[in-house]
């Protein structure tokens, strides 16, 4: 373990992962510090994950895990978090007025509307801090009821199963390369068929391609659909990338994101699923431990 920039620690892998992706994208400098400070929060997994109740029962088919649910967040360790975030984000003047309870709220449910709402100064600023803000909470879920997620292929959608995020990155796993969607939020992999749209469900390989890099990169791509216009980074893993390393290759891959948008395609501006989801304080110690 080490010690992170905000002063708490990091695993010496997310650490050592970290200074490479830092190296290579000096320009990504104010988001890889919100992110090795998601990281580092992450390991408290005593807060975070006493948040996360069971899943509700009688969820509609195609709802995520998560929906429906009320998370119940320390308020003081939450307020600390989204201050530091705030900070590196240079929000310093908004740090102590921004309610962390409700910013959470927002981020977990991915309601822009309602994250600008309580923005004082740059609500894109905001935003990002918020998108960060939710990691911690979400990888609690991921912990405590990630296990509920239906295996085996049985959840097609393309938003995620514990979530309801789009997919950040593709992963085409192992010998047989078969393909799988990772949420970059709670770090949630589910496997979906080759030729499938994420976004709109295009099957027809007609309307479904990639972009290959230019510069020699023969293993990183991406999948684009002609239908939706929609995208999504992709690359070959020997066997699942840790929750943390969705998020930094992400960041290491700046470069397929411009290709794509240059190229006329985009990420949904909608979230995959509409996410009723309820973040209060939580009561008392006894209720949680």
């Amino acid at each position: 373990m080490l010690w992170s920039r905000t002063g708490r620690l990091l695993d010496a892998e997310q650490a050592q992962r970290l200074a490479d992706v830092r190296r290579n994208n000096p320009e990504s400098e104010t988001w890889l510090a919100l992110v090795e400070a998601a990281l580092a929060e992450s390991q408290d997994t005593a807060t975070w994950d006493a948040a996360v109740p069971a899943p509700v029962d009688r969820r509609p088919a195609r709802a995520p895990l998560l929906h429906g649910a009320e998370l119940g967040v320390h308020r003081r360790s939450a307020s600390r978090f989204v201050r530091d975030l705030a900070r590196l984000a240079g929000l310093d003047g908004a740090a102590h007025r921004l309610d962390a309870l409700d910013l959470l709220q927002a981020a977990v449910r991915q309601d822009d509307a309602r994250i600008d709402a309580l923005a004082i100064g740059d609500p894109a600023t905001l935003r990002v801090v918020a998108q960060v803000a939710a990691v911690p909470l979400l990888r609690g879920c991921a912990r405590t009821i990630g296990n509920e997620v239906p295996a085996g292929g049985a959840w097609w959608e393309g938003y995620c199963p514990l979530c309801g995020a789009w997919p950040t990155l593709a992963e085409f796993r192992g010998l047989e390369r078969k393909r799988w969607l990772r949420c970059g939020r709670c770090g949630i992999g589910w496997e979906v068929p080759w030729l499938r749209c994420p976004f709109c469900a295009e099957t027809s390989h007609e309307n479904l391609g990639y972009l290959a890099p230019e510069d020699g990169e023969t293993t990183r791509k991406v999948e684009v659909c002609d239908t939706c216009k929609g995208y999504v980074k992709a690359e070959p893993t020997v066997s699942e990338l840790p929750w943390w390393g969705v998020l930094l290759d992400d960041v290491a891959t700046v470069a397929l994101d411009v290709a794509a948008l240059d190229r006329g395609y985009h990420r949904p501006e909608r979230p995959g699923f509409a996410l009723e989801v309820n973040v209060v304080a939580r009561r008392s110690r006894s209720w949680w431990h």
